[in-house]
């Protein structure tokens, strides 16, 4: 089994089930979860791993600056190939950049029609890795940072839900997942949804780990709790971490 990335996770959740799906829920800003989430990407990007990354938030000239304050040279990766950014901020904005292995989508973006347009992109993608033989020896990894910002776009919680209801649906019987390899997914869920997470997203979640922020003085505090993953029944697993170097380092509590 692929391994977090996170030495205290691997040791303590065992290594991470591949085909899961990890939802991260960002409580607030301070928290840094976006930061775990792009660690574990680099170090995924890292090992020649193939990445498929759901720009959901920023302008992709943002969204590459962060790539690179994060130690990920993004416009290597997406030359090499085992790269690729769906920019869903762009195809809502009509902010579109010639980079090489970015996809766009076309046309109405509604709830109801948003899901079959992302299974177009995966499958076109999907077949390119296929067509360069590099499926083989590799992990698929997908990643999508700001999930709650959805609720923005499509204009509400009850399109948001309707189009997490449709796109499960669709994925269960898309040849982009029956014929190719599935990935193992990482979500975050931040600042759009605060305190509450859908219970869509929460439901169908494979590991769900909250992480927070607290003031202790002029200090920052940050714990994360492993609210739910296989085989750890009701208990809540719970973490204070700090950031080396860009690194996440956990301490249980």
């Amino acid at each position: 089994m692929p391994s977090w990335e996170i030495p205290a996770l691997d040791e303590t959740l065992g290594e991470l089930k591949k085909y899961s799906f990890v939802l991260i829920h960002e409580v607030d800003p301070r928290a840094r979860g976006k930061e775990i989430l792009l660690h574990i990407l680099r170090e995924k990007l890292k090992r020649g791993d193939l990445v498929g990354y759901f720009n959901i938030s920023y302008p992709i000239h943002i969204l590459m600056k962060a790539f690179e304050v994060s130690g990920i040279d993004a416009r290597k990766y997406l030359n090499e190939g085992n790269l690729a950014i769906i920019d869903t901020f762009g195809s809502f904005y009509d902010v579109v950049s010639s980079l090489g292995g970015v996809w766009y989508l076309r046309g109405s973006l509604s709830a109801d029609v948003l899901p079959a347009k992302y299974v177009e992109v995966v499958e076109a993608h999907k077949k390119r890795w296929a067509k360069l033989k590099m499926f083989q020896g590799r992990e698929l990894y997908g990643f999508a940072m700001d999930v709650s910002d959805y609720i923005d776009m499509l204009g509400g919680e009850s399109e948001t839900l309707r189009y997490l209801e449709i796109s499960a649906e669709l994925r269960a019987n898309a040849r982009a997942y029956r014929e190719y390899p599935k990935g193992t997914n990482f979500w975050l869920w931040g600042r759009k949804g605060g305190l509450r997470v859908l219970a869509s997203v929460y439901r169908r979640a494979t590991y769900v780990l909250r992480v927070r922020s607290e003031l202790s003085g002029d200090r920052v505090v940050r714990y994360m709790e492993v609210l739910k993953a296989p085989d750890i029944g009701g208990e809540v697993i719970k973490f204070a971490y700090h950031f080396e170097n860009g690194v996440p380092v956990l301490r249980r509590v």
